[in-house]
């Protein structure tokens, strides 16, 4: 399936790294442990700054706007101009929206 981006935007760090994050639509659903089934309409491909490409897809969160690879090993968590980047658990990103 393409990447047919409907937006982008860029988050930067205190180190001026830059992560470039394009949002696209591919609707999916999750059963959550509680037996709940939650359907989620978005998906975002991140650029990191040593130029990996990563796709991760919406998944639910009690706060923010949260997207989990297939794996569940990278995590991005949008909450308002702020954003999060784990993998395996660990913080590895962490920045604010980037207007140019």
């Amino acid at each position: 399936m393409s990447f047919k981006p409907y937006r982008e935007t860029r988050f930067i760090n205190m180190d001026a790294e830059v992560i470039r994050a394009e949002y696209a639509k591919e609707q999916r659903t999750e059963t959550l442990p509680s037996g709940l089934v939650s359907t989620f309409d978005n998906k975002v491909r991140l650029t990191m700054p040593d130029g990996k490409r990563l796709t991760l897809y919406q998944s639910f969160s009690p706060f923010g706007v949260r997207y989990v690879s297939k794996d569940n090993r990278c995590e991005f968590i949008e909450r308002g101009i702020y954003c999060l980047f784990y993998k395996d658990g660990k913080v590895v990103f962490e920045g604010v929206h980037c207007r140019n």
